[in-house]
């Protein structure tokens, strides 16, 4: 295989915040990572690829050997912009979150334990009569709803966010970068919640705009081959399954928990499941 060639990458996961003794480094080989509370980051410039040629490649490093190749001709042509998009999962258990959301983001409640809440942004009524107080994530000023499996959470640039107990969340969107911060008469924009749209029986659009596309498929058998034109992410959520391609590396095994990163000219590939698979189709443009 030749090492300046694309092919789907399987990316290890980082575990990040209160993941027990596991904080900061990689997984074991072979071994599956447990949804513990805390953070586990699936795909980021840091991530190590978990096998193959690249194996223990930083995504970055390779960002910067393959340019437009892996990332699309957006992001190809300037070698000092980060990874657009960055994936992570998120489970509270029993305990309390809170977040500082520097950019725009979006969560996809993968599971939400019953009466499960969450508390984003702010009230119109409790920003004004706080009118320039620094209000922090004073739960009693923030917006109050409940969290239901399957629905998408638009968050803007500013706005803070308090996840209740009972929560596993996929979060994706573009590296955390400073935001403006907003004129102290002017209330955070609020929350936007998104209900996926059933594109068909095995295919629901959770989010699109210009700059990002996220989709969840369920099959139970070989997907139609297609080519990413952008940087794609394929997130296991159930099931078995694997991507088969036409280039060097023909097969890629599926993994709950590892995120495969297929490139802009990784060229046509397929998925293929053994009974029913579960993923989000992730795609940075």
């Amino acid at each position: 295989m030749n090492a300046s060639e694309p092919y789907p990458l399987t990316l290890e996961p980082i575990p990040a915040e209160q993941f027990q003794e596991r904080s900061g480094r990689p997984w074991p080989v072979g071994e599956k990572p447990e949804w513990s509370l805390g953070t586990l980051w699936l795909a980021t410039d840091s991530s190590r690829v978990a096998a193959g040629p690249q194996a223990g490649r930083s995504l970055g490093y390779l960002r910067h050997l393959w340019g437009a190749d892996l990332v699309g001709h957006n992001f190809g042509g300037d070698p000092d912009a980060s990874l657009p998009v960055e994936l992570k999962l998120k489970n509270t258990k029993e305990t309390i979150q809170s977040l500082a959301l520097t950019d725009y983001s979006f969560w996809y409640i993968l599971a939400a334990e019953e009466e499960a809440s969450l508390r984003a942004g702010f009230s119109p009524e409790a920003a004004q009569a706080e009118l320039g107080a620094d209000s922090g994530f004073c739960p009693e000023l923030m917006s109050e709803f409940e969290a239901e499996t399957g629905r998408c959470l638009h968050l803007p640039p500013g706005v803070p966010l308090l996840l209740g107990p009972g929560l596993t969340l996929a979060q994706f969107g573009p590296p955390s970068r400073p935001a403006s911060p907003s004129p102290p008469w002017e209330a955070p924009p609020p929350p936007l919640w998104l209900n996926p749209d059933a594109i068909g029986p095995e295919e629901a659009l959770i989010f699109q705009d210009q700059r990002l596309s996220v989709r969840l498929i369920t099959t139970v058998h070989r997907s139609d081959m297609t080519a990413p034109e952008a940087l794609t992410f394929l997130w296991p959520l159930t099931g078995q399954g694997r991507v088969l391609t036409r280039g060097p590396a023909s097969t890629t095994r599926l993994h709950s928990g590892r995120v495969v990163l297929m490139p802009a000219a990784l060229g046509r590939y397929a998925v293929e499941s053994v009974g029913s698979v579960s993923y989000l189709l992730i795609e940075s443009r």
